[in-house]
């Protein structure tokens, strides 16, 4: 016969969870135990019956899992480009040592035969940041890749810049698409959405180009400190771009969508500079728990002016503990099922579905000033 572990426990109700809180309160209402965050509101308990309907599936395993771990991510190495060599030094260092993707921070079209030598562009990611003649470069690189022979479908990353959002030849490439900061994390989500609304519509005319946009979108949150709604945001954001997705007339795999998680600058006052590296750490851990694609942590520049290696080492090291320390790559989606994140993760779709249509309602984001945005969070 089976034996059940927790027979012998009653499985306790919420009322009596209530009954035991407003016990220890003595005479407090439980109500002043209700907050709210970031325009999200919380209770003090959540039990099986906050539960949202459904519970999608929200990651998919990796197809190389014996290699790279069941959950695998993309740790970005930043590296600003002064000199082509120097920064092929570094992408190379950095490659060697756990990074799996390179950000290059450019100012002008680089040489790719200088810039890009040694390195294997279909074993890593590589990103380009550049504020103006982000085109010019896409098309250079474009060339370069052709030129090497390399196979266009395993090169990988994104361009992020100022200008208005084009698609690469190389169907894999992507363009980066940030949110904007807000205090109101369901504004937040809302306003990213509403300007992936605005590309898409000022660059597609067919259902087949309004897929290739989203297939070729990079969707990036910039991380906060708030730990479990960080979480319930990224989350939230894929079960929202699949959403977006469904109401032009398609279903997006939810596996497709890609999410990248940056961190600040790390130039904020504080007493301590080095709980910035805590504080990076945690926001790594969120945004990986939360089912991001790929983690972009700063330089610690700032905290070792006289030693910039160490900096950009200790940042690109954050990734590494979290797999290798902490298995965060042994687990596939570790929040699902929690009451209060799947709870979090319900209202923050809700909120920001319902910001979006009033956006729409108002025709769309290009038409609504600063104090209409601001009034949108009330």
């Amino acid at each position: 016969m089976e034996q059940r572990l927790f027979d012998d426990f009653k499985k306790p109700e919420p009322k009596a969870w209530q009954n035991q809180i407003i016990k220890e309160l003595k005479g407090k209402s439980i109500e002043e135990l209700n907050w709210k965050i970031a325009g999200v509101e919380g209770k003090p308990f959540y039990t099986e019956e906050d539960l949202p309907d459904s519970l999608p599936q929200l990651q998919s395993p990796n197809q190389q899992a014996e290699a790279l771990g069941i959950r695998n991510w993309v740790n970005y190495q930043v590296i600003k480009v002064d000199s082509e060599k120097e920064a092929n030094e570094k992408a190379l260092l950095a490659l060697n040592n756990g990074a799996t993707g390179i950000l290059f921070q450019l100012i002008a079209v680089p040489n790719f035969d200088i810039l890009l030598k040694d390195v294997l562009l279909n074993y890593c990611q590589i990103g380009f940041e550049i504020e103006n003649g982000a085109e010019s470069l896409m098309n250079a690189f474009e060339a370069y890749v052709k030129a090497k022979g390399i196979n266009e479908n395993e090169v990988r990353g994104f361009i992020r810049s100022n200008e208005s959002p084009f698609l690469s030849k190389l169907r894999n490439f992507r363009f980066f698409l940030s949110e904007e900061k807000n205090e109101n994390a369901s504004l937040g989500l809302a306003l990213l959405l509403a300007k992936t609304i605005d590309v898409i519509d000022t660059n597609t005319t067919t259902t087949e180009e309004v897929q290739a946009w989203f297939n070729q979108l990079q969707f990036n949150l910039n991380v906060g400190e708030s730990y479990f709604l960080e979480i319930a945001r990224h989350r939230a954001l894929r079960i929202l771009v699949a959403q977006l997705a469904n109401s032009y007339g398609f279903e997006l795999a939810l596996n497709i969508i890609q999410i990248s998680s940056s961190s600040g600058q790390w130039n904020e006052p504080t007493k301590d500079e080095y709980n910035y590296l805590l504080r990076a750490t945690t926001e790594a851990m969120t945004a990986i728990i939360g089912g991001t694609d790929a983690v972009i942590i700063q330089p610690f520049h700032q905290l070792f002016p006289k030693n910039t290696a160490q900096g950009e080492r200790i940042a690109r090291n954050i990734s590494t503990i979290l797999k290798d320390e902490s298995y965060l790559d042994k687990t596939l989606d570790p929040s699902a099922g929690s009451y209060y994140i799947e709870s979090l993760t319900a209202q923050l779709v809700e909120k920001s579905w319902g910001i979006l249509q009033q956006i729409e309602e108002k025709g769309g984001l290009k038409n609504l000033s600063e104090n209409d945005i601001n009034a949108l969070a009330l």
